[in-house]
C-alpha cells in the first residue's frame, strides 16, 4: 500500500464491516468469499484504521471485534515494514497507534489480547524512534484515577511491549531497553511494594494479578534492563528480603486453591527472576546467597508435597545452577587463571556452609523418595500404554518437570560434593540388597536408588564397584515376584549405562545373554524394550569386539524381529530399528551369516511402513547400513530394494524419502559386483532428479559415475546423450561443488569411453568447460578450474585435431594462450603425482604441434616438465630412475577401501590410465625431440638460455 494521489482507493467502515461480518458466518462459500473479500480490502487506504477502531468500539458485537483484531494483528505482521510490499502508509500507521493507545480500556478479553499482540508488533518495530508516546501513555494510566482493572490492562500491555523489546539483540536496541528501564523500573517497584503490602493483609486475585504482573515486568528489568546491576539493588534486596514470608503465606491460602494456584505463579516468576539474576550477575548475587539457597531449599525439599509442580521444578533449577557456578567454586576459578580473592573464597564458603553434609543427605533422599520415584499415574500407564510410556521415559518429554529437575540437580551435586554425595548413593544401594522385594514401595525405593547410579554413572565411577554389583544385579533378574517387573527394567537400563562406562570387557557376554533373554515374549513389553536399548549401549561401547558378540547375534536379531511385531506405534519400530542398525554397524561383515532372516523380514516390514514416513526412512536405513556390510553380497538385498528404489524415485508424492533412498541407490551401486537392469534402469529418472537441485543433486551426480564405472557401455548406450546434455545445461547454474562433481563425470565418461567416435558427441561438454577456463580469473583458481585443466588434458591426448577444431570455433585468436597461461599459472596447485604427470603429457603433447606455442610459453613449460618429472620419478638402487606411477605400490589406504567393488572399479580404471601406461620419462625425452626439430636445435638451446640455471640442469640430467 503506497502513498499515491486521490486514484487510491479508500475503504469505507461499510465494506470493511461487510467483509468481517461474512468472515465469521458459520456458511463455508459466505467466509471464502469473505477472505478474497479482506484480500482486496487489505490493498486499500484505511483498512487497517477501520479494524483497529472497530476493534475498540464496544457498539460492535464481540466476534466481528475479534474478527476485526486479528485480521489487524495480521496486518500488522505482512505489511507494516516499510520495505514489504503494499506497506502502510505513515497516515494509517499513525491512526492505527492511536487506536492502540486506549486498548487498556478494551474489557474483553479475546480481543484485548489480539491487539496486544498487534500493539507489541509495531512496538519491535517502531518504539522509540516512531512510537516514543508508547510507554509514557501507558505510565501515565498507572498513575491515572482509572479502575484498578484498566490499570492492570495497562501493566499487562506495558509487559508484552516490554518483554519484546528485551528480547531484541542489536547494540542500539539493548541501550533503548535500558534507557527505558530508567524510566519505568522505579514506578514499577514502587507499585509492586505497594500491592504486596495489600495482598499481605487482604489477598485477592486482583492483587495478586497486580503483584505477579508487576514482579514480570521486575524481571525483564533486573535481567536486561542493567548493566550495573548495583543500581537496582535495593529493588533486588527487597524482593529477596520478602521472598521467604511470601512462601510462608502463600501456605495459609492451601484452603482456597485458585488463589493458591495463582500464588504459585507468582512464586515462579520470582524464582526466575533469582535465576536469571545469579547467571548474569553471580559476584553481586553472591551477597544474598545464603537467603536465597534457603529460600529455594524450603520450596523444593519443605514445602514441595504442598506447591505447584512447575514451581518445585524451577526452585530445583535454581539450586542446581547455584551449586554449578563456578563463581561460587575457587579450585574452577583457579584452573581457568582467574585470580581468587578474599571475595571468592567468602563466596565459596557460604555456598559450602549451606550444603552441609546431612543437607547434601537430606536433599538426596528427599530426591530419591520422592521425586524420582515412579508415581501411580506413571504405573498406570505402564499398564495400559507401555510403548508410550517407554518413549517418554527415554526423551523426558517434560522438561520442567519435577523429575528432570531431580535429576540435573543430583547430577550437579554430585559433580561439585562428589566426596559427600557419592559415598552416600553407594551406601544406599548396597543398603537395597537387605530390602524386601514383595512390597511395592520398597520396590520402588530400590528402583529410584537405582535410577540414580544411572544420572550420577560418570561421578560414581570411582565409588561404586560394579563388577560386584553387576553379580548382585544378575541375581535380581532371576528373581520372581508381583514387582519383579519394575527393578527388571530398572536394572537393564542400569546395566545398559554401566557397560559402556566401567563394566570390563569379560562381562559383555553376559550382558549379551541379559539382554537377548529379556526381549522375549514371556516378559512384559517396557522391560523387552529397555532390554533392547542396553543391547544397543553395549553394541556402541568403543570396547565392542563382534568376535565376541557372534554367537549371539542369530538370537539377537531374531528377538529384535520379534518385538518389533508385537508394538504398534511407529516411534516405538523406529527405535527397535535403530537397535538393529547398531547391531549391523558393529557387527559389520561378520553379520553376513546371519542376515537371510532379515532380508526376507524387510519387504513385510515395508508394507506395515506404508503409511509412516519415519518407519519407511528407518528401513532405508538399514537397507543402506546392510549392504555397506554386505559389500558384493548386496545382490541378496536387490528383491527388497528394486520394488523399494522404484517407489522412492517415482511415486513418493512429497519426495520425503528421497535422500535416504538416493543414498541406498548409490551404496547398492558401489557395492554391485556386476551391472543389472534394474541399476541402470533407475535412470530413467535422472533428468528429474538434476532439475531437483539441493542436496540430493550431489548424491545424484555421485550416483551417475559410480553407474558408468559398473557398466560404461549400457549407460553410454542409453543415455550418454541425455546424460550429457542435461549436465551442460546444468552445469552454469550451480556451485562450485557441483560443477566438480559434474566435471568429474566428464572425467570418468573421457576414460571410460575413449573411442574418437565418441568424442564428437562430448563437443558441448568441451565447449562448457573451454568457455569456463577462459572466464576464470586467475585470483579463483579453484578444483573447479583444475577439474577443468584435466577434462582438457584428456581430450588433447586423445583427439588433438579435435581440440585445436572446438578452440577454432570460438573465434576468438587469444583464446589458446589465455587458457594455456592460467593452466601453466595453476600447476603450482596440482597435489598429486597423477595431475602434475596428465598435465604435462598434454602440454608437450600441445606443445610439440604449435611451434609458436612452444616459443611462447617455452620457459614455463619446461619449468613445469622439469616439476612434474622430480614428482613423478624415483632413483633404483642402481641409481636409475624410473617413472613411480607405473610400479605404483598399494597404500595403507589402498588396504582399507579395496572391498568395495566401486573402489576396486575405479583402481582398474587408474591402471589402464594414460596416466599409468606412458612413461614420463620415455614421453619427455620424445616429445623434446620432436619440439627440438620443430623449432630447430640453435633456437631450442637459445630459448633455454632464459631458463633458470637448476631447472636447466634438471632437464639435462632427464634427456642425458
Amino acid at each position: 500500500m503506497e502513498d499515491g494521489d486521490g486514484s487510491v482507493q479508500h475503504c469505507s467502515l461499510e465494506a470493511c464491516s461487510e467483509a468481517l461480518m461474512a468472515a465469521i458466518s458459520p456458511e463455508y462459500s459466505r467466509f471464502k468469499q469473505a477472505e478474497q473479500l479482506i484480500q482486496q480490502l487489505e490493498t486499500q487506504r484505511n483498512f487497517f484504521p477501520i479494524l483497529a477502531e472497530i476493534s475498540v468500539t464496544a457498539t460492535f458485537s464481540l466476534d466481528v471485534r475479534r474478527m476485526s483484531a486479528i485480521c489487524l494483528k495480521n496486518g500488522v505482521t505482512k505489511f507494516w515494514r516499510s520495505l514489504s510490499s503494499n506497506s502502510l502508509c505513515k497516515e494509517d500507521k499513525t491512526k492505527i497507534k492511536e487506536v492502540l493507545q486506549k486498548v487498556h480500556l478494551v474489557e474483553e478479553k479475546m480481543v484485548f489480547e489480539q491487539l496486544i499482540v498487534a500493539a507489541t508488533k509495531i512496538a519491535r518495530y517502531d518504539y522509540p524512534k516512531l512510537w516514543p508516546d508508547l510507554t509514557p501513555s501507558l505510565v501515565g494510566v498507572l498513575n491515572s484515577s482509572e479502575s484498578e482493572e484498566t490499570k492492570l490492562r495497562s501493566l499487562i500491555i506495558l509487559y508484552k511491549v516490554l518483554k519484546e523489546l528485551s528480547s531484541k539483540r542489536l547494540m542500539a536496541d539493548k541501550k533503548n531497553f535500558r534507557e527505558t528501564t530508567q524510566q519505568v523500573f522505579p514506578l514499577i517497584g514502587t507499585l509492586w511494594q505497594t500491592y504486596l503490602g495489600h495482598l499481605q493483609t487482604a489477598p485477592s486475585l486482583p492483587l495478586l494479578h497486580h503483584c505477579l504482573t508487576s514482579l514480570k515486568l521486575l524481571r525483564s528489568f533486573l535481567t536486561y534492563g542493567f548493566e550495573d546491576i548495583t543500581q537496582a539493588g535495593g529493588c533486588l534486596e527487597e524482593i529477596i528480603k520478602l521472598a521467604t514470608p511470601q512462601l510462608e503465606h502463600r501456605l495459609t491460602l492451601a484452603a482456597d486453591p485458585q488463589l493458591s494456584q495463582i500464588y504459585d505463579k507468582y512464586l515462579k516468576v520470582m524464582v526466575r527472576l533469582l535465576n536469571n539474576v545469579q547467571e548474569k550477575h553471580p559476584r553481586f548475587f553472591g551477597r544474598y546467597l545464603e537467603p536465597v539457597l534457603e529460600f529455594a531449599y524450603q520450596i523444593s525439599f519443605v514445602h514441595g508435597d504442598h506447591l505447584h509442580t512447575d514451581l518445585v521444578s524451577q526452585s530445583l533449577h535454581l539450586l542446581s545452577d547455584i551449586v554449578s557456578n563456578e563463581t561460587y567454586d575457587v579450585f574452577k576459578l583457579s584452573n581457568k587463571g582467574v585470580d581468587v580473592g578474599q571475595e571468592e573464597i567468602g563466596l565459596m564458603n557460604t555456598r559450602n556452609t549451606f550444603f552441609s553434609e546431612e543437607r547434601l543427605h537430606t536433599m538426596t533422599d528427599r530426591c530419591i523418595s520422592h521425586n524420582l520415584k515412579l508415581t501411580p499415574v506413571e504405573l498406570q500407564d505402564w499398564q495400559e500404554c507401555p510403548e508410550e510410556f517407554s518413549f517418554e521415559e527415554t526423551r523426558h518429554v517434560e522438561l520442567f518437570s519435577v523429575k528432570a529437575a531431580s535429576e540435573h540437580f543430583l547430577l550437579n551435586l554430585t559433580a561439585t560434593f562428589q566426596d559427600i554425595v557419592c559415598p552416600y548413593i553407594v551406601t544406599l544401594v548396597t543398603e537395597c540388597s537387605k530390602h524386601d522385594r514383595s512390597n511395592l514401595v520398597t520396590v520402588l525405593m530400590i528402583d529410584s536408588v537405582y535410577s540414580v547410579t544411572v544420572v550420577c554413572s560418570y561421578d560414581l565411577f570411582d565409588y561404586l564397584d560394579i563388577e560386584t554389583w553387576f553379580t548382585t544385579l544378575q541375581s535380581e533378574l532371576k528373581q520372581e515376584g508381583p514387582f519383579c517387573t519394575i527393578l527388571k527394567r530398572r536394572i537393564l537400563e542400569v546395566i545398559g549405562r554401566w557397560v559402556t562406562i566401567k563394566l570390563c570387557q569379560d562381562r559383555h557376554p553376559a550382558v549379551y545373554e541379559l539382554c537377548i533373554d529379556h526381549m522375549s515374549r514371556s516378559h512384559d513389553l517396557v522391560v523387552r524394550l529397555t532390554a533392547a536399548s542396553a543391547l544397543e549401549a553395549a553394541v556402541g561401547d568403543f570396547a565392542f569386539y563382534p568376535s565376541s558378540f557372534s554367537g549371539y547375534l542369530k538370537g539377537a536379531v531374531e528377538r529384535l524381529y520379534d518385538l518389533l511385531m508385537s508394538v504398534q506405534e511407529c516411534e516405538t519400530r523406529v527405535r527397535i530399528l535403530g537397535v538393529l542398525n547398531s547391531i549391523i554397524v558393529g557387527c559389520s561383515k561378520h553379520i553376513k551369516g546371519f542376515v537371510g532372516p532379515l532380508i526376507e523380514w524387510l519387504p513385510g516390514l515395508w508394507t506395515v511402513a506404508e503409511d509412516h514416513v519415519m518407519l519407511q526412512t528407518q528401513l532405508l536405513l538399514t537397507a543402506n547400513k546392510l549392504s555397506r556390510c554386505l559389500l558384493e553380497d548386496s545382490v541378496k538385498l536387490y528383491p527388497f530394494t528394486e520394488p523399494v528404489l522404484v517407489y522412492v524415485m517415482t511415486k513418493d508424492p512429497e519426495m520425503i524419502l528421497l535422500e535416504d533412498g538416493l543414498t541406498l541407490w548409490l551404496t547398492l551401486v558401489e557395492n554391485a559386483p556386476c551391472t543389472t537392469p534394474h541399476l541402470i534402469d533407475l535412470l530413467e529418472g535422472l533428468d528429474k532428479l538434476l532439475q531437483l537441485g539441493s542436496e540430493s543433486l550431489k548424491t545424484t551426480l555421485h550416483i551417475v559415475e559410480a553407474t558408468i564405472l559398473l557398466d560404461p557401455p549400457a549407460v553410454t548406450t542409453r543415455f550418454g546423450s541425455a546424460l550429457l546434455s542435461a549436465c551442460c545445461r546444468l552445469y552454469p547454474d550451480v556451485s562450485g561443488e557441483a560443477r566438480v562433481l559434474i566435471t568429474n563425470i566428464f572425467l570418468t565418461l573421457l576414460k571410460t569411453v575413449p573411442a574418437k567416435s565418441w568424442l564428437t558427441e562430448f563437443q558441448g561438454m568441451f565447449h562448457i568447460v573451454i568457455n569456463s577456463c577462459r572466464d576464470t580469473e586467475t585470483a579463483d583458481y579453484t578444483k573447479v578450474f583444475s577439474n577443468n585443466i584435466f577434462v582438457i588434458s584428456y581430450l588433447i591426448i586423445l583427439d588433438l585435431p579435435l581440440f585445436t577444431q572446438i578452440v577454432g570455433s570460438f573465434n576468438d585468436p587469444n583464446l589458446l594462450k589465455t587458457i594455456v597461461q592460467k593452466w601453466l599459472d595453476h600447476t603450482v596447485h596440482f597435489f598429486r603425482m597423477e595431475h602434475h604427470k596428465l598435465s604435462l603429457l598434454a602440454l608437450l603433447t600441445l606443445a610439440a604441434s604449435n611451434t609458436e606455442l612452444a616459443k611462447y610459453f617455452f620457459g614455463d613449460i619446461i619449468r613445469v616438465m622439469a616439476t612434474a618429472v622430480r614428482k613423478c620419478s624415483e632413483t633404483d638402487d642402481e641409481g636409475n630412475k624410473y617413472d613411480c606411477l607405473m610400479r605404483k605400490l598399494k597404500t595403507e589406504s589402498d588396504y582399507l577401501m579395496e572391498e568395495t567393488q566401486d573402489y576396486q572399479r575405479r583402481k582398474a580404471l587408474t591402471e589402464a590410465d594414460v596416466t599409468s601406461k606412458v612413461d614420463i620419462l620415455v614421453f619427455v625425452r620424445s616429445r623434446v625431440a620432436e619440439l627440438q626439430q620443430s623449432i630447430g636445435l640453435e633456437a631450442f638451446y637459445k630459448l633455454s638460455e632464459g631458463i633458470d640455471k637448476s631447472i636447466t640442469e634438471q632437464i639435462t640430467e632427464i634427456l642425458s
